[in-house]
Parts: structure tokens; C-alpha cells; sequence
């Protein structure tokens, strides 16, 4: 009767281990991608993207505080994307030498990549 308790222990040790079980912290990362366009439609390369959360320092979320501002350029596609560890609502800024500026809001979800288009003159 050992013989089976000590094989079914094995048996079940060895399947929790290959089947992905994980006792690890859970991945909290969030990712957003900032698309900036002209009000003709036209994607806009080379704008400055600002990220920054004035709502998560007027409620003390000092974490996400310490990556921000978060700055990038957009690229050929008008687009700049941004990854944190933690979800928050962030202030997007938009300037672009030429055609102005723009601003808006984006709300981090946990393991998804959440989408935002702005759009500038």
C-alpha cells in the first residue's frame, strides 16, 4: 500500500510541475500603444509622446509614479508603444512641431494592451 501512496505522490508532483503550475508572483504588465493622427486621418511620425499621471499622484500611487514621464517618439506608422508593470490611468500628451498638440486619458488594464488614438491638427 506504501508503493501506490508513494506513486500517486510522484505522479502528482510530476504533473504539477510540467503542466505549468506556478506558486510565482502574477505578471501585472500593461501595454499601451499611443497612434497619432492628423484630423485628415494621417498617421504622424516623429510626434512626442508624453506619458504622465497626475491622477495616480493625486491619489498617492507613488510605483507607477516612479517610471513617469514616460517619453517616445512616434515612429513611421504614427505610433508609440509603452509598457509598465502595473495598471494606473495616465495623461497621454502629443506635440508635434508642425501640427500642434493634443492630450487625453488612457486606463492601464493588468495583461492587456490597450489601445488610444489622439489626434492633433
Amino acid at each position: 500500500m506504501t508503493s501506490i501512496f508513494r506513486f500517486a505522490f510522484i505522479l502528482v508532483t510530476f504533473l504539477a510541475l510540467t503542466s505549468g503550475v506556478s506558486c510565482g508572483k502574477k505578471d501585472t504588465t500593461c501595454i499601451t500603444v499611443i497612434k497619432v493622427i492628423r484630423t485628415n486621418g494621417s498617421t504622424v511620425s516623429g510626434a512626442k509622446v508624453r506619458l504622465t499621471s497626475n491622477w495616480g499622484l493625486a491619489n498617492g500611487d507613488t510605483e507607477l509614479a516612479e517610471y513617469l514621464p514616460a517619453d517616445q517618439l512616434t515612429d513611421a506608422n504614427g505610433m508609440a508603444t509603452f509598457e509598465f508593470k502595473q495598471p494606473g490611468i495616465l495623461d497621454v500628451e502629443v506635440t508635434h512641431i508642425a501640427y500642434g498638440s493634443g492630450q487625453d486619458l488612457v486606463k492601464l488594464e493588468v495583461g492587456e494592451t490597450v489601445n488610444k488614438i489622439v489626434t492633433i491638427q
